[in-house]
């Protein structure tokens, strides 16, 4: 008997207590997920490479917004999420 294998796209962020791991799909196309991961990576790092700008180092390797610097919230989100990856699970 022949199992079909499926594709679990998720990502992850948070530290430590507030870890969290979020579902986003399933498909059955192994291009999809990776396509979609690479497309969630690139825009993530994109994001956080341009709200760079706004930060500035308070302690030795701590890193915190500036004052006044616009989308405070926006940074925040960003900063909790990680990275998108895909996993395959297998149907019975």
């Amino acid at each position: 008997m022949m199992k079909n294998k499926l594709y679990l796209v998720k990502y992850y962020g948070g530290d430590y207590d507030d870890f969290y791991e979020k579902e986003v799909f399933v498909t059955s196309v192994k291009s999809k997920a990776t396509k979609y991961c690479t497309k969630f990576n690139k825009t993530l790092k994109k994001w956080k490479d341009y709200y760079s700008q706004y930060e500035e180092e308070k302690c030795v390797g701590l890193k915190w917004y500036k004052d006044g610097a616009p989308n405070y919230r926006r940074w925040v989100s960003l900063r909790r999420h990680t990275k998108c990856y895909w996993i395959e699970i297998e149907t019975r």
